[in-house]
């Protein structure tokens, strides 16, 4: 890398922390500079029941059939939190209450809660169906598949048809869709929700691996809506909304800006430590670390499965602190490969002789070197946010996304950016290991050999 390519890069990711930034911290509005209504950022972040509240409602089941109603109810309280979770409300709550006869449902920081709890408490019956709709209801006889044989319905985009209802069927409706698409190849298959017809999508080709997609130039909100309404079908018993209402958050506005206040001051004690042990090393650390904060939070802000809670905010610390983990290793190998390579070493005849690497090689070895030991201790880490957001609880998922995401971010800004910007520094800096602090071994005669 020349010199004067360097103080572009350098120059770049400057201007890039910068406006990272700007954009964080300032948001515009009344046609400032030309922009409408922008918020910044980290404001757009959506946070969990504890820190800004919600709402709940609690459903009573409606059933005439009382056979396996708890375990019925259950299946259904898992179905509405995976609906849920699917729809971005990761921190929704979903619990049976009473004698196992009604459900409560959490949600927080919603804007039109209406919308969620009308979809909740719909009666659901979904049934698939040669009938169209001029020849009426189906019955029992004219019933291919039901909602207990759907396993999930989402929006997918296919690049042909723009986006589409994608369905998956779990294993006695995969055999069942097969059977209905071989009978009906060519033909129409409707779709029946709550004794209306939905759709009536024509089968193009016998389906037997228990996924299928309709087509139908629908916008994304046409898509949502009637995947959301197949899904719903899929309950175990029907719902009735029997109480609503809010929920003031348990630990406020405060403990935010707390968080925030404690993050800025960890930060800048990082920043200072890493330049004192490292100095030019710490200072591409530093502005690495910048930069991986800014995008982080820009990364949290822009998935839809993230809702911050105190323990989200827990694995954003922890990321932070596993970021500084990463440079800190691979400068160690740095620090080592130097020492080692400019070791004193002994000819034949015992005479003391010294051997020499340059700043530049110890660089290089360092990173191939720490990269492997990088990858795999955080892949570990990477595999237990998996588990946690599968398994656990609603707290624990926030806390196994917000930290999934740092680590998977932590792991390229260290192996990319900080490798880049170090390279940039050192071809900026004068060849002296005393600006890197890297050690220096001593022969017999006590000079340094750099």
């Amino acid at each position: 890398m020349k010199k004067s390519l360097a103080i572009v890069v350098l120059t770049v990711f400057c201007v890039l922390i910068v406006l990272g930034a700007v954009f964080a911290f300032v948001s515009l509005d009344d046609g400032q500079l030309g922009i409408y209504d922008y918020v910044a950022f980290p404001n757009t972040i959506s946070l969990g029941l504890d820190l800004k509240g919600g709402v709940y409602a609690v459903f009573e089941a409606r059933s005439d059939d009382e056979e396996n109603l708890e375990s019925r109810m259950q299946g259904t309280a898992d179905a509405l939190e995976e609906l849920l979770f699917e729809k971005g409300y990761t921190e929704a709550v979903v619990s049976l209450e009473g004698n196992n006869d009604r459900i409560r449902v959490e949600v927080p920081d919603v804007d039109d809660p209406e919308t969620i709890f009308t979809l909740i408490g719909k009666p659901a019956s979904l049934v698939f169906s040669p009938n169209t709709e001029a020849e009426g209801v189906p019955d029992a006889s004219t019933t291919y598949l039901t909602g207990k044989d759907v396993e999930n319905a989402y929006v997918s985009y296919d690049n042909a048809s723009g986006y589409v209802v994608a369905l998956e069927f779990n294993e006695a409706g995969t055999k069942k869709f097969a059977a209905a698409t071989e009978e009906r190849l060519n033909q129409t298959i409707s779709i029946w929700i709550n004794g209306v017809c939905k759709m009536s999508p024509t089968v193009n080709s016998v389906i037997s691996n228990g996924r299928a997609i309709i087509t139908g130039n629908y916008t994304f909100e046409e898509a949502n809506a009637l995947a959301t309404s197949i899904q719903a079908g899929a309950f175990d018993v029907e719902l009735t909304m029997v109480e609503s209402n809010t929920i003031t958050a348990t630990l406020g506005a405060n403990s935010v800006e707390t968080s925030v206040l404690a993050g800025l001051i960890g930060l800048a004690l990082i920043i200072v430590f890493v330049c004192v042990v490292y100095r030019l090393l710490g200072v591409a650390a530093s502005l690495s670390l910048l930069f991986y904060a800014l995008f982080y939070v820009f990364f949290l802000s822009i998935f839809p499965w993230v809702q911050l809670t105190l323990s989200g905010i827990a694995g954003i610390v922890l990321s932070l602190g596993m970021a500084v983990d990463g440079n800190v290793i691979v400068f160690s190998r740095i620090r080592d490969e130097f020492k080692n390579g400019n070791g004193v070493e002994y000819d034949e005849e015992g005479n003391p002789k010294a051997k020499k690497m340059s700043i530049h090689a110890a660089i290089k070895a360092g990173f191939r070197k720490a990269t492997p030991a990088i990858i795999d201790g955080n892949i570990t880490t990477v595999l237990g946010c998996i588990v946690m957001m599968f398994v656990g609880g609603s707290s624990i998922k926030s806390f196994a996304i917000t930290l999934l995401i740092g680590v998977v971010v932590s792991v390229l800004c260290v192996l990319l950016v900080t490798r880049v910007l170090v390279y940039s520094i050192y071809r900026l800096g004068k060849d002296k290991p005393a600006l890197y602090n890297l050690p220096v071994v001593q022969e017999e005669g006590g000079e340094d050999h750099e």
